[in-house]
């Protein structure tokens, strides 16, 4: 990954295209899958055709990984649940066996079988639901990716607990973009952005040849500061988690959707988590892990990879740093910067 010198604080939302006015788009699509809008814009001879190819494969994948689509295979994982293992395809196999290694690597802070736990809040979808402890803990008992039973040789997925699931959520829209990626370059496109609603690649570089212009939305903005940095670069993707993507508030207490698998309750350490790397799948779940770890962890884990930099914000708006890009970071409002 190449990246010039940027000025940037960070977390993302949105795309922004800063300085796209003045380069004509070839083809640009959006359309609503993974439960966010999806934003292809592409150049080159071939951008009609590539686009919809890859909005296609999102398609895909989204049918795929979708837990609540009963043909899926997912859903299939749970509904057999303590009943039998269940073969998948080597795509759903390999992706669970990803999400396990970070699992792994972050203690369970990043925890697929959090099914169980998405299901209790309901965060979207009841009225504001507040479970009680004893419904959170009932819940728990069945969160422990330890527990997810993979045969390599039959490529077999099992839940050994009646009641336990497996949401893809935290990876499948970061998939989706790496897959929506090959297939932009196996059209032949070089220059073209995908927004997967806080899911980004930037693909090469502009059609002008200067680097990608992404703008990063502010995790608490305000009237005349909606973004809070800018990302100047080349073939790279950046993922934030944060706490006001999907949320309400009860008693001035912030309920989100990103769940600390050891608590059974919304993370409370960070309010965003930013990661910008060579990968989406992978960038996907660690701005996850990260989010869950807090800032002291979360950035631990960071410093364990190498292609990996991260930046995070607390709640007292304080940002800090990790890994090799973080000097390319001009921070430009009055939060407080560390390393």
């Amino acid at each position: 990954m190449r990246i010039k010198p940027v000025i940037l604080v960070f977390v993302v939302t949105s795309l922004c295209l800063a300085g796209c006015d003045q380069v004509s788009v070839k083809e640009r699509r959006t359309e609503f899958l993974l439960d966010t809008a999806v934003t292809i814009a592409a150049y080159g001879p071939q951008a009609k055709e590539a686009v919809a190819a890859a909005l296609a494969e999102m398609n895909r994948v989204a049918d795929l990984l979708d837990a609540n689509n009963p043909d899926s295979e997912v859903s299939l994982i749970n509904r057999n649940a303590g009943r039998k293992p269940v073969p998948v395809s080597a795509e759903v196999f390999e992706l669970v066996e990803l999400c396990q290694h970070y699992s792994q690597m972050s203690s369970g802070a990043f925890d697929i079988t959090v099914r169980p736990l998405v299901e209790l809040w309901g965060i979207g979808n009841k009225d504001e639901y507040v479970p009680g402890p004893e419904e959170i803990d009932r819940a728990l008992e069945l969160v422990d990716y330890r527990q997810i039973i993979l045969d390599q040789q039959k490529k077999t997925v099992y839940l050994p607990r009646a009641g336990m699931g497996i949401d893809l959520g935290g990876v499948g829209k970061g998939y989706a973009a790496d897959r929506a990626r090959e297939m932009l370059l196996e059209h032949g496109i070089s220059s073209a952005l995908i927004d997967a609603g806080g899911n980004i690649w930037a693909l090469g570089e502009r059609p002008d040849g200067k680097p990608w212009r992404i703008g990063i939305r502010h995790p608490r903005p305000k009237a005349d500061r909606n973004v809070v940095a800018v990302l100047s670069g080349r073939d790279f993707t950046i993922v934030t988690s944060g706490d006001y993507e999907r949320f309400f508030q009860r008693n001035n207490i912030r309920y989100h959707h990103i769940f600390n698998p050891a608590t059974g309750l919304p993370a409370r350490g960070l309010i965003s988590a930013t990661v910008v790397g060579p990968n989406s799948a992978e960038a996907d779940i660690l701005s996850t892990a990260v989010f869950v770890l807090g800032a002291d962890q979360g950035l631990a884990l960071v410093r364990q990879l190498p292609q990996i930099t991260a930046m995070v914000v607390t709640p007292d708006l304080d940002v800090l740093l990790a890994g090799p890009l973080q000097s390319y970071f001009e921070f430009t409002g009055k939060e407080g910067v560390g390393r």
